[in-house]
């Protein structure tokens, strides 16, 4: 019996060591790729102007456009100005992220066509993992700036503290978020091993995720409002975690939740987009599908 737990224990030791081991391999992979994808962009630093100048731009006039809204029209479904831009900054913020780390989703048709697949399932990693963490798009950057920028004001205008707990919740908002727009998109682009087209839908997936992440959730029919947050949880993105850091009781869910549930959406969301990915997988048919 003493042997026996004597076993058992030194194969759980093993176990874990061989986990860190996987872990810190998986690390040193990712900075090194980070650590290229920076050198990239020096590279070509004219590029990066460009998308520095153009970028920020858009969100500007986007926030120009809510202020005009709101000075004409009044508040938007009960939102103040303050509270809009609160909203608008924390979307803006978890897009880039996901610009960042997942836009490579937008494009799985080419990798797809293209064969690019091949290398990825030669090596002892994880396809997904490759697919995801070696190629940053740091691009994704110049959208994370008007986003921190927006987002500040915001939180001076209702008030926002940043105590701890509220750090915390922010983050776990931020990462869940960043999981739900990643999810979407491989979940998306993955139907490319099926249809074995080039199609882009970044455009429209972008232009889905703007118009039900950057204003309130509220202002659409309560069908619609079911439709995303339990079916699609885009409504976990920012209007839901948002209205709960402001204290806009009315519009929450489940107080006291929204960052956990945050969270807790884009993990599923992101295993039921591995599932699907891995399941397209299986009928890659290398260069040349």
């Amino acid at each position: 019996m003493v042997e026996s737990l004597r076993n058992l224990y030194v194969k759980q030791i093993e176990k874990g060591n061989r986990m860190l081991a996987s872990i810190k391999h998986y690390t040193s992979v990712t900075l090194e790729y980070l650590k290229l994808s920076i050198l990239t962009v020096f590279e070509y630093p004219a590029n990066m102007i460009g998308w520095l100048i153009s970028n920020p731009l858009q969100f500007i006039v986007g926030f120009a456009t809510i202020q005009f809204v709101v000075k004409e029209f009044g508040d938007v479904a009960g939102w103040n100005y303050g509270q809009l831009a609160f909203l608008y900054g924390l979307a803006i913020i978890s897009h880039a992220l996901s610009m960042i780390f997942f836009v490579q989703g937008w494009f799985m048709g080419y990798f797809v066509i293209e064969g690019d697949f091949d290398r990825y399932m030669l090596r002892p990693m994880s396809v997904l993992y490759q697919f995801c963490f070696t190629q940053f798009n740091l691009i994704g950057i110049t959208d994370l700036i008007p986003g921190i920028c927006v987002f500040l004001y915001g939180c001076v205008q209702v008030g926002f503290v940043f105590n701890l707990r509220n750090i915390l919740a922010l983050l776990a908002i931020l990462v869940g978020a960043t999981f739900i727009r990643g999810g979407v998109y491989i979940i998306i682009g993955s139907s490319s091993f099926w249809t074995k087209s080039i199609v882009d839908f970044g455009g429209y997936t972008q232009e889905f995720f703007d118009k039900t992440t950057m204003y309130p959730l509220s202002m659409y029919p309560e069908s619609v409002q079911f439709l995303l947050t339990f079916i699609i949880p885009i409504g976990w993105v920012s209007f839901y975690p948002a209205a709960e850091l402001m204290g806009i009781s009315k519009d929450v869910f489940m107080p006291g939740a929204a960052p956990l549930i945050s969270l807790g959406a884009g993990v599923v969301v992101f295993a039921v987009a591995a599932v699907v990915f891995y399941t397209g997988l299986k009928r890659y048919e290398s260069a040349g599908s």
